[in-house]
């Protein structure tokens, strides 16, 4: 009789921790589902920017965007949860602002700060800008004090200054100065003058932020830290995708 009881309570524990699994998993299954659901309920224009890496295109064909970046299992999606998806592991092209769209998320680009990755984004703007006349990256993220802005017009890269806080040296910086860094004595670790010790003692060098970029895309096309004042964004839904 004792043996049965034994064997019994065996059986139920075994039981249980079975089915503690099966509905960890699930829960672990349905939190990660809700935490993508997207919404097409319209909304109001969200900022964003900060830690974030995002494209501007002058365009408004989103469907023609998700194309080209090839974005997958694309849906429609308001402001509030495309901006979610975009912090997370997805991409937000945006509604429309102004002449621009936006294309947002941290699956843009995969290693911010290794020259291979940001190849492929200049393949990508060059792409965009043979197509729809100009295209614009920016990155930003406080951390490691990395920050980037470039531009294409027309199939070819005009600008670009990317830069590393965190070692302080520039990944790559081509072209010239733009209207919009007028005045500015960008920090250039890839310099003839870098050469020098020198150089990095000086006081009046300009070491980019992530204000900066965030003034220079305000120049540029679009400034996401403003988006909630601005009265020119199409009231439609954006799209997100992976």
């Amino acid at each position: 009789m004792k043996v049965v009881i034994i064997i019994g309570i065996v059986l139920l524990v075994l039981v249980s921790v079975w089915y503690a699994k099966k509905t960890g998993i699930n829960s672990e299954f349905h939190n990660k589902q809700k935490a993508l659901a997207v919404s097409n309920i319209l909304d109001k224009p969200l900022d964003f920017g900060y830690k974030m890496v995002w494209i501007a295109v002058k365009t408004n064909q989103k469907k023609r965007l998700a194309e080209i970046i090839k974005l997958k299992k694309t849906k429609q999606a308001n402001w509030k949860s495309g901006i979610e998806t975009a912090y997370e592991d997805g991409i937000y092209i945006t509604p429309q602002i102004g002449e621009w769209t936006l294309i947002t998320g941290n699956g843009l680009v995969n290693k911010r700060d290794d020259k291979e990755n940001m190849a492929a984004v200049e393949t990508l703007l060059n792409y965009l800008s043979t197509e729809f006349g100009e295209a614009h990256f920016f990155g930003t993220n406080r951390v490691v004090e990395y920050h980037s802005w470039m531009k294409s017009k027309n199939g070819k890269m005009e600008r670009i200054y990317s830069y590393l806080g965190e070692s302080m040296e520039n990944i790559k910086v081509f072209g010239e100065p733009t209207k919009a860094e007028e005045g500015l004595k960008l920090f250039n670790s890839l310099s003839e003058d870098a050469k020098n010790e020198a150089y990095f003692e000086r006081e009046d060098l300009t070491y980019a932020d992530e204000m900066l970029v965030m003034e220079i895309a305000e120049k540029w096309s679009v400034n996401p830290t403003k988006l909630s004042t601005r009265t020119d964004i199409k009231k439609e839904l954006g799209l997100v995708g992976k």
